[in-house]
């Protein structure tokens, strides 16, 4: 790692080996301003029957799950349509397992229809959990393709398969249609300790927002084309505990008039777009600069072409279409703080300690099947793909003008066209619900 600034030397022969410690100085003096760092190394944790032993680790397996229902409902909104929000209400259900957007596109036009090989994803704008007015989490399609990415293998691929994503531009017949089941990605369904009980809580509401009916389909000649959104439903699934056992965990979560309080994480997006296009030539470089102050125990990026690279296109067709990086470097308050090949990045830091077939690297990295999904990076402070324990995070309060250098492949040259660098970041924020009102409040993300 080039840094300028030499921590210890040591005497090796007749060589010099140095151990440079930048990055780790630069996080750990942030991190000590870090409100949320502080409050979680005094927090404590209320256990429920679907709980893991806070502190330590722990799997279903330890501990006795009752016997419970677990149930699946469609719901429907009142109206949908393109480039508009679309809500739907959250049932007093039990606890919220998981949500899933099922989506259907129609091609109406009267011909062929071309479209972008990730429309499936990239039409759902953003989606997001709101209670009493206030956005709990949300997901946009990069972020989305980022939570795939990170996952193993088997997931990835069932994943990639109900988002209907293709490997290379579709072509939609007229009368057509397309269905993909949108995993929404946020916090709470990444573990059961997670999960809202909705019978307590206050009232949820998922609220998605589509793009354009246009945005992502043309004819083949460079002219958008209107697709018909035929179907826009909301699968939620629950697991509902018996009714004594229910209160039993809300007693146990709540006793003494306490608020839960646990961490869940939103992601956060940002993205530079340079205003001139690239070069038509390899290992180019491109920069992006932090805006948000939060903390984050995961970095995902990607580079992206803006315009089209097949004549006859319209610019979206290149949308989602991940590229290589050749160089990683993450840059602050006037240092070099980390340094490293991509593919390093990509296939050797992908940790995951507590995999029990595997030593410390997880990941699917090496699944080229989708650009979508292969040629997003991740910068991961944590040592465990488990959410629900949080094992380090990067503080970005005190670092000046953080920023995130990337260099693109040294072996396939750039489109003559403009680029965007996207970034997400995995922000984990401390969340507590009233014991009273079952108000979800949420606080304490830097």
């Amino acid at each position: 790692m080039k840094t300028g600034k030499t921590i210890k030397k040591k005497y090796i022969g007749k060589s010099f080996f140095y151990v440079e410690c930048i990055m780790s100085n630069v996080q750990l003096n942030s991190n000590s301003s870090s409100a949320l760092v502080s409050s979680l190394d005094s927090v404590s944790s209320k256990k429920n029957p679907f709980s893991y032993s806070y502190a330590q680790k722990g799997t279903l397996a330890s501990a006795h799950v009752p016997a419970h229902s677990r149930t699946a409902v469609t719901s429907y909104a009142t109206s949908i349509g393109f480039n508009q929000n679309i809500d739907f209400p959250i049932l007093k259900q039990g606890l919220l397992e998981n949500c899933f957007l099922k989506i259907e596109v129609e091609n109406d036009s009267g011909g062929a229809v071309y479209v972008n090989p990730n429309i499936m994803n990239l039409i759902v704008s953003e989606a997001s959990l709101i209670t009493a007015g206030r956005t709990i989490c949300s997901s946009r399609p990069f972020g989305r393709a980022a939570i795939m990415s990170n996952k193993p293998y088997s997931v990835k691929k069932n994943m990639e398969k109900i988002l209907a994503l293709q490997a290379a531009p579709a072509v939609l017949a007229n009368g057509g249609s397309q269905v993909a089941y949108i995993p929404l990605c946020f916090s709470c369904f990444d573990a059961p300790e997670l999960q809202y009980l909705t019978t307590f809580t206050e009232p949820q509401t998922v609220r998605i927002r589509l793009s354009a009916a246009n945005a992502y389909s043309d004819d083949n000649g460079a002219a958008a084309v209107n697709l018909k959104l035929k179907t826009c439903e909301l699968i939620q699934v629950f697991r509902m505990l018996p009714s004594d056992l229910e209160q039993k965990m809300i007693n146990e979560d709540y006793a003494d008039t306490e608020s839960l309080v646990r961490v869940q994480y939103d992601l956060i997006e940002e993205s530079t777009t340079p205003s001139t296009a690239a070069n038509a030539a390899v290992s180019q470089v491109f920069k992006h600069t932090f805006t948000t102050n939060r903390c984050a125990s995961k970095i995902f990026f990607a580079l992206e072409n803006t315009n089209a690279t097949t004549a006859n296109r319209i610019a979206s067709a290149g949308e989602g279409v991940y590229l290589g990086i050749e160089k990683v470097v993450l840059k602050g308050s006037g240092q070099t703080l980390f340094e490293l090949d991509g593919d390093v990045l990509k296939y050797c830091l992908n940790q995951d300690t507590d995999s029990a077939n595997s030593m410390f690297c997880v990941g699917a990295n090496w699944d080229n099947s989708y650009a979508h999904t292969s040629n997003v990076y991740c910068l991961d402070f944590g040592m465990s793909k488990d959410n629900s324990h949080l094992t380090s995070l990067f503080s970005f309060r005190e670092v000046n003008d953080l920023t995130l250098e990337i260099t693109s492949s040294k072996n396939v040259a750039l489109a003559a066209t403009v680029h965007r660098l996207r970034v997400c970041i995995q922000s984990p924020q401390l969340e507590s619900i009233n014991s009273a009102s079952g108000k979800i409040s949420t606080s304490l993300s830097s």
